[in-house]
């Protein structure tokens, strides 16, 4: 009797250091993930600040700029520069990772790009076609003398600010949660998150907050589809310039571009004149649709490998 107390108790001594030791690495693991983020934050402040600084003295002269200053959005755009080479320098000399970590591949690298740039464009255009239809957007004319330098440098600006956005939420994020906690919270928790990053945009609303992680789910689901963060990015830059540059649309809040094309509104009551297309019932239909389609081509892709 007295050897199985002593083998239990030896027992129970060992078991109670692993249970520590498991404590221990658990609260190690929880600073180290505290300690990366702040590193993180602290970056993005340090890149952005300095391009921002530089772009305010390039523009205006001078160590600051409001909003309702000439190319203002174009500046601000430009300036996310610093988010995308924040994240960078984070995933190659704090994780220590190699640049495929965030779901980049450099093969068919102008082929994602460009299919990204095109359903983008795709999807906003169906969306002002609908509203056309429907009698809340209508035509006035085309403006051929905004296709100019500024022009171009909207692109430029819009593709550095979707794929600053996507590196930082579909790149780091969603991979950190993807190998720890596998593909579903992968998808869902980066959504919320990006949906929550909108909340101080001018505008917002319920449906827009909606909006936004409808289209971080569809964003998510494409990018697993794809392997590619690339497609992503010319999806989400392919969406936002369409929309400002394009159709000249407000984009998440933001207004005053001057866009190739020029609309009226013909129905307030259907149309979110602060926040933008982002604010309606249509763009929830179309991501709903999205996220479906690419439902169905996972569907495919397994029946055809077959899994």
């Amino acid at each position: 009797m007295r050897k199985k107390l002593d083998k239990w108790l030896m027992r129970d001594g060992k078991t109670l250091r692993v249970d520590k030791t498991m404590e221990k690495k658990k609260t190690n693991n929880f600073f180290k993930v505290i300690l990366r983020v702040a590193i993180l934050l602290i970056t993005i402040a340090i890149f952005t600040g300095g391009i921002m600084l530089a772009l305010s003295l390039i523009f205006y002269g001078q160590t600051y700029f409001k909003s309702d200053y000439k190319n203002a959005n174009l500046v601000m755009l430009t300036g996310t520069t610093g988010q995308l080479l924040a994240a960078i320098f984070f995933v190659k000399f704090i994780l220590k990772k190699k640049i495929d970590y965030i779901f980049f591949k450099r093969e068919g690298l102008a082929k994602n790009i460009g299919l990204g740039l095109f359903l983008g464009f795709l999807q906003i255009s169906i969306y002002v076609l609908l509203d056309m239809g429907r009698g809340v957007l209508g035509y006035e004319k085309i403006n051929l003398g905004n296709l100019n330098l500024i022009f171009l440098a909207y692109f430029i600006a819009f593709f550095i600010q979707s794929t600053s956005e996507e590196v930082l939420v579909r790149g780091i994020l969603t991979r950190a949660l993807f190998d720890k906690y596998g593909r579903k919270v992968a998808i869902l928790l980066p959504s919320i998150f990006f949906g929550l990053l909108h909340l101080g945009n001018e505008g917002v609303t319920i449906l827009s907050t909606l909006n936004t992680i409808l289209v971080g789910i569809f964003f998510a689901k494409l990018l697993f589809y794809s392997g590619n963060i690339m497609l992503t990015s010319g999806v989400h830059a392919g969406w936002n310039f369409s929309m400002a540059m394009i159709y000249g649309l407000n984009v998440s809040g933001f207004s005053g571009f001057d866009s190739l094309l020029n609309f009226k509104i013909l129905n307030y009551n259907l149309y979110d004149k602060t926040y933008g297309p982002e604010g309606s019932i249509l763009v929830t239909f179309i991501e709903i649709i999205s996220i479906f389609i690419i439902f169905y081509l996972e569907k495919r892709k397994r029946d055809k490998n077959g899994r």
